[in-house]
């Protein structure tokens, strides 16, 4: 057997593979005789059946497969050896490679394409006024968020005049094309809430009514959704699902979730163990509540943003035609050559990042390990490390040990940290540019597309 490794481009070789009979003959033949012992044929014993024959039925597809592992396995331990640092998998050269029957013996020569690594510089610390939006909770926000605390933290009463997301109680009737009842139709009693409505015509029909007014409205026009048009009327979903009919509803009741009183009895309740006084330090604790959660949003437009100006510093070139050509192999039945075409640059500019990626990964040391996971599992019952007893800390570590038996979650949870971590490098190596922006201009700023 010889093997040549002939370059076609700064970035492509052929790797030629030339073989003879006397490199797989033997395994043919003890594969062969393997069949032969196993055999079982009529008008034969096991393990009798003459070998010609044996050979005449098996012999090709044996010969087939020999030949394919020892090319595997050949050009496999040449790439090893000689430290060839390839992108993708090998391809098959199937211009240059010749069609063989294997009905009988031949030397041969197999090509194979590979697409190199390229060498690039990466210099974390040349990325220089990288912007950091730090957002601004304003005076706006803050009461948006008071305003939906007490409305979560508020309780049930009833009003005399109805609002957009009150509750409705009251009785259908379900109605002709008349008007009229219709007889042994649906009669029931009921709630509704219009604000999950998908009409916004008919959400208008319930607002502003006192209890005794009636509304005459279609259910599955007004919700679109058979699944609650059954619930609200006490019916099947597939009776819902063929359901035309308009309804009168009598109200019998509004309801509205009274939103709960700023008094220390609230601060206490949504903010447990936090001294504070008043309103405006209420506000206070909601700004700085609301800026702890918009720093992750912060940290993924930077994160973005870096990947971004990490591959427009690198000037990574690629091996393109070859990764086209291996992108359609590597998904035989989901993307066809025009399709790749088509959205080649989206996907190099993927391979690129991925290359970044695994440089910062070596060159720094990053990795991720099963402790650090299993941290992450352990978080689900509490701070990890927690006072508990040992019992309920043996029956965690049970659980823990059957999530980590689910590789998806295992999977995800190692590239959450991986990206943690990843980030946490980018924000020490690069200069940023701390700006103070408003939620609304980051939201623009975020939606801009590159």
């Amino acid at each position: 057997m010889n093997i040549e490794l002939q370059h076609t481009g700064d970035l492509t070789a052929t790797v030629k593979i030339d073989i003879s009979p006397a490199d797989y003959e033997d395994n043919v033949m003890k594969v062969l005789k393997e069949y032969q012992r196993k055999a079982q044929m009529p008008g034969f014993r096991q393990g009798k059946v003459p070998f010609g024959l044996t050979k005449k039925m098996y012999g090709q597809a044996v010969m087939a497969d020999e030949v394919n592992k020892l090319l595997g396995e050949s050009l496999e331990k040449f790439i090893d050896e000689q430290k060839l640092d390839i992108l993708g998998n090998p391809l098959a050269n199937t211009e240059k490679t010749p069609q063989i029957d294997f009905t009988e013996p031949v030397s041969t020569s197999f090509y194979f394409d590979l697409g190199f690594s390229p060498k690039f510089d990466l210099n974390l610390e040349t990325i220089k006024g990288l912007s950091y939006y730090r957002i601004e909770v304003s005076d706006e926000i803050a009461a948006k968020y008071l305003d939906d605390m007490r409305r979560r933290n508020g309780e049930p009463g009833e009003v005399e005049v109805s609002e957009n997301g009150d509750l409705l109680k009251g009785d259908f009737t379900q109605l002709d094309a008349t008007g009229d009842s219709v007889e042994g139709g649906i009669s029931t009693s009921g709630s509704i809430d219009p604000s999950l409505f998908s009409d916004e015509e008919v959400r208008k029909l319930f607002e502003g009514k006192k209890v005794g007014e009636t509304i005459r409205f279609n259910p599955m026009k007004a919700s679109g959704n058979a699944t609650d048009v059954a619930a609200m009327l006490g019916i099947t979903k597939e009776t819902a699902a063929d359901l035309d009919s308009e309804f009168s509803f009598a109200i019998t009741s509004i309801t509205r979730m009274i939103p709960a009183e700023i008094n220390t009895e609230f601060f206490e309740k949504v903010y447990p163990g936090v001294e504070i006084a008043d309103e405006a330090g209420l506000i206070e604790q909601i700004k700085a509540d609301a800026a702890s959660s918009f720093v992750g949003e912060s940290d993924r437009k930077f994160f973005n943003d870096a990947v971004k100006a990490m591959i427009d510093t690198a000037g990574i070139g690629l091996p393109d035609e070859f990764l086209k050509r291996w992108l359609v192999d590597v998904n035989r039945e989901k993307l066809t050559a025009e399709e790749v075409e088509k959205n080649y640059d989206s996907y190099a500019q993927s391979m690129r990042w991925q290359l970044i990626e695994n440089r910062m990964i070596h060159d720094h040391g990053i990795s991720v390990s099963e402790e650090e996971i299993r941290n992450v599992f352990r978080g689900y019952f509490g701070r990890p490390g927690g006072d508990m007893d040992e019992d309920m800390k043996k029956r965690i570590e049970t659980i823990v040990d059957s999530f980590m038996k689910n590789k998806d979650d295992v999977r995800r949870i190692n590239d959450q940290l991986f990206e943690q971590k990843l980030l946490a490098l980018l924000k020490e190596k690069i200069t940023l540019d701390e700006k103070v922006v408003s939620y609304d201009d980051f939201v623009k700023l975020a939606s801009v597309q590159e």
